[in-house]
C-alpha cells in the first residue's frame, strides 16, 4: 500500500490539489514511485474517507486542495516504523545492465547511450527540484532526504555506464 504512503509523504510539506500532486510524481517521484494521475484522484478520495486526509478549499474548476491530518502523519509514521519494507525487487534497468554484456559492441554502447539519456533526464529536474527545496526547507526535511537518496543513486548509475561504456569501447 505504498502509494498511500507516498501521497501522504508529498502532502506533508503544505495542502496541495491532485493535480499538484500529480505534477510532482511525475516530475519528481517517477524514478520511486510510479502512479498513473488519474490514481492520485483515486488516492486522494481513499485517504480522505480513511480520516488520513482533509480537503481544506475548493478552487475555480472544481480543483480540491488537500492536506494531511494528524491520523494521516500517525499513518504514515506507523508504516515508516512499524512496518517491514517489501524488499523484493523488480528493476528492469538494472536487468538490462546485467546483460547488456551479452550485445554486441555497436548494440551494447547503443543501450548504454539510451539508458544514460533516461537516467539524465530523470536526475536534471530532480536535482533543480532539490535546490528549490534547500532554499525553503530544513536539511532534515524528510522529502529533500528521500529524494536527494533517489539523486546520488542516479549518479551512481550514469558513473556505472560510463565506466561500463569504456569497458565496451575497449573490447
Amino acid at each position: 500500500m505504498s502509494l498511500r504512503h507516498a501521497v501522504l509523504a508529498t502532502l506533508l510539506p503544505g495542502p496541495q490539489s491532485g493535480y499538484d500532486l500529480a505534477k510532482k510524481f511525475d516530475q519528481v517521484m517517477r524514478g520511486v514511485w510510479y502512479a498513473r494521475r488519474n490514481q492520485m484522484y483515486g488516492e486522494l478520495a481513499k485517504l480522505t474517507e480513511a480520516g488520513f486526509a482533509e480537503e481544506v478549499a475548493e478552487g475555480p474548476r472544481g480543483r480540491r486542495t488537500y492536506q494531511v491530518t494528524p491520523a494521516g502523519r500517525d499513518e504514515l509514521r506507523r508504516w515508516l516504523v512499524d512496518v517491514e519494507p517489501d524488499r523484493t525487487v523488480r528493476d528492469e534497468s538494472t536487468l538490462r545492465a546485467l546483460l547488456v554484456s551479452t550485445l554486441d559492441r555497436g548494440d551494447a554502447l547503443s543501450v548504454l547511450a539510451r539508458e544514460e539519456r533516461v537516467l539524465t533526464a530523470e536526475l536534471e529536474p530532480l536535482r533543480a527540484y532539490l535546490r528549490e527545496l534547500a532554499r525553503t526547507e530544513r536539511p532534515t526535511d524528510p522529502q529533500a532526504m528521500g529524494l536527494e537518496l533517489r539523486a546520488r543513486m542516479l549518479e551512481a548509475m550514469l558513473g556505472w555506464i560510463a565506466d561500463a561504456r569504456r569497458r565496451v569501447q575497449a573490447t
